[in-house]
């Protein structure tokens, strides 16, 4: 009894460094893990037929630079991996060799980053989420949709979900030509200069928050009302040098929220928030 207690204890044992070993080499051999498990930076396009968004997924940092292409659509006869580089290009973060190339996913209509914030966000409560998601990810990497394999894409999908919505920066790059306004960068030893703005309806909260944000050490050259009312707040940034709407939101309490960067947007300022009716003045006092 004990003799065959053992042999299933080796056998266990064997099983499990097999399993390991398998692993292992799937993660190797497969590319995305392999650069994940590099610490290199992972290019992921999702084309969709009315729009498209780029994902730059860097896992030393775990942050990810998404830049948004509303309505872009695919040039006629062009592939998903020449979509996938243009958009690469367009957006500045194309890097050339095989290991270092653009991955893609190709969805139907345009994708939806809202959908994705309110996985990450919530998915540590609603762990249905999760295996949607998960279930999601696997679909996607059916052959002919992606160019990663459905263990690849669901290795991203855990990387993925280790993150929130504060973790993404969020670029606009609709004209792949814009420039970026030296005015708005920040320069590193002055007051972030920003811009705030009252969208939620109450009085004075504009006025309320610059007072802080000066007390603080910001140039805060506008405080005004907004031209309509908001319900979420947002942090914009102006600059592909995110430094000052990072220290804008952690300012505010605002950490949870992802930023928008329109460095094509003309402005002054570094950055701006726009104070929705979901903003909590008590951060304020």
């Amino acid at each position: 009894m004990e003799h065959s207690s053992g042999k299933k204890a080796r056998l266990l044992t064997a099983l499990g460094l097999a399993a390991a070993l398998g692993l292992a080499a799937a993660q190797y051999f497969s590319p995305v893990p392999r650069l994940i498990w590099q610490g290199r930076d992972v290019r992921l396009a999702v084309l969709g037929e009315r729009g498209a968004v780029l994902a730059v997924y860097h896992p030393a940092a775990g942050t990810v630079n998404a830049f948004s292409f509303p309505g872009a659509r695919a040039k006629k006869g062009a592939t998903p991996e020449q979509r996938a580089q243009e958009l690469a290009a367009a957006a500045g973060a194309a890097e050339p060799g095989a290991d270092g190339g653009v991955f893609y996913i190709q969805v139907s209509s345009a994708p939806d980053l809202d959908a994705l914030w309110g996985t990450l966000n919530k998915w540590r409560s609603e762990p249905a989420l999760f295996v949607r998601g998960a279930a999601w990810a696997r679909g996607a990497g059916a052959p002919g949709v992606s160019d990663i394999s459905r263990f690849g894409l669901f290795t991203l999908f855990c990387e993925f979900s280790r993150l929130s919505a504060s973790d993404f920066f969020l670029a606009e790059a609709a004209k792949p030509a814009d420039a970026q306004d030296p005015e708005a960068a920040e320069v590193p030893d002055r007051a972030p200069r920003v811009e705030v703005f009252n969208a939620s309806g109450r009085r004075d909260l504009a006025a309320l928050a610059a007072k802080k944000l000066r007390a603080l050490g910001f140039d805060v050259i506008t405080a005004a009302s907004y031209h309509r009312a908001e319900r979420h707040t947002r942090i914009l940034g102006f600059s592909r040098d995110t430094g000052a709407a990072l220290r804008l939101r952690a300012a505010l309490g605002l950490e949870e929220l992802e930023i928008r960067v329109r460095p094509s947007q003309k402005s002054v300022a570094g950055a701006a928030v726009i104070l929705g009716e979901d903003f909590n003045d008590d951060v304020l006092k």
